[in-house]
């Protein structure tokens, strides 16, 4: 862990607990004793330990003392920016705000707690697990959560699944925002499921660049799989396909769009994309969500499990902010 924060080190450590696992704390990345590559796990790289550096660099700093070490960047001053910029270095396979972080009036504040650790926790944990079968949406949720489950074969398949999905929504009372969030998520990554996911045998994209609006049928070995669940706290959805296709790289590319003025954000009149391939699928989920998690076991499976807030008003909801973990 790489912080001087008191409640940020209090933070991970209690998110380290819940992860079963154990830390060596530096207060900046010059300090980190030189390691071989695979010697830790992961690093942990508080972002506000230096705002003036460019986060890249920090993470550069990091990996420099800790070769082929994954780095999970948290922030809390200007989170939503300086976090979304870490994903340009390449060994960042998490982003996490710090709670009060994401709201863009705290870009000053000093005085900001630590991640969320049951978060946190439960993002380390999948991590050490390194499971090589498709979780689902049970770890985000209370253990005995019903689940339901559908297979998309296509357009039409996806449509009925999204109502079905927005029904079993309605049954928790969720304000019009909460259940906009869910729809975003789920819609876009059906889509993404049915459209860019597909590949041929020589692993060159099927569908990406036809309009969304165009039906399209799925060969039965493309189908899709949906499964959600609701804990009345955490709504989660996961959405897998048979591909593996998806890269870290090709993720933070399109996260980092939100970077971009032009970029459609949920809430501020953007809509999702009508061609494949854009990348704003994965941005208007990310948007939408607490928690978002990408497993992908290469040639096997990419799925994509968004995790969202629905206890409490929106507005805070929203304000927690979003986190992003790939697992390979």
């Amino acid at each position: 862990m790489v912080s001087r924060h008191p409640a940020t080190l209090k933070h991970v450590a209690q998110a380290l607990a819940v992860a079963r696992l154990s830390s060596r704390q530096a207060i900046g990345p010059s300090f980190l004793p030189r390691t071989a590559p695979g010697e830790f796990e992961v690093v942990l790289l508080d972002l506000d330990l230096d705002v003036g550096t460019p986060p890249v660099e920090l993470c550069a700093q990091v990996a420099a003392a800790c070769p082929g070490t994954n780095i999970i960047a948290i922030a809390g001053i200007n989170a939503r920016h300086r976090l979304v910029q870490s994903l340009g270095h390449p060994d960042v396979v998490g982003i996490m705000p710090k709670i009060g972080g994401w709201s863009e009036s705290t870009a000053g504040d000093t005085k900001l707690e630590g991640p969320d650790e049951q978060l946190l926790g439960l993002a380390l944990r999948r991590r050490m697990e390194r499971a090589i079968q498709p979780a689902g949406p049970a770890p985000y949720l209370l253990t005995g959560t019903n689940l339901e489950e559908r297979i998309i074969g296509g357009s039409v398949d996806k449509d009925t699944a999204l109502s079905d999905l927005l029904a079993d929504a309605a049954r928790y009372g969720l304000s019009d925002e909460k259940v906009r969030r869910v729809e975003t998520a789920a819609d876009e990554l059906m889509l993404n499921g049915i459209y860019d996911a597909p590949r041929d045998e020589a692993g060159n994209a099927l569908h990406a660049d036809i309009d969304r609006r165009t039906p399209v049928r799925l060969a039965a070995q493309a189908q899709v799989r949906v499964r959600w669940g609701c804990d009345g706290h955490t709504f989660a959805v996961s959405v897998t396909d048979r591909f593996g296709a998806l890269e870290r790289a090709t993720v933070a590319s399109h996260i980092q769009r939100l970077l971009d003025a032009r970029s459609p954000r949920l809430g501020r009149g953007g809509g999702g994309s009508t061609t494949g391939g854009a990348g704003l699928g994965l941005v208007l989920t990310f948007s939408a969500a607490n928690q978002l998690a990408i497993q992908v076991i290469a040639g096997r499976f990419t799925e994509v499990t968004a995790a969202l807030h629905v206890a409490g008003s929106n507005r805070t909801a929203v304000a927690r902010g979003s986190s992003l973990h790939i697992l390979d």
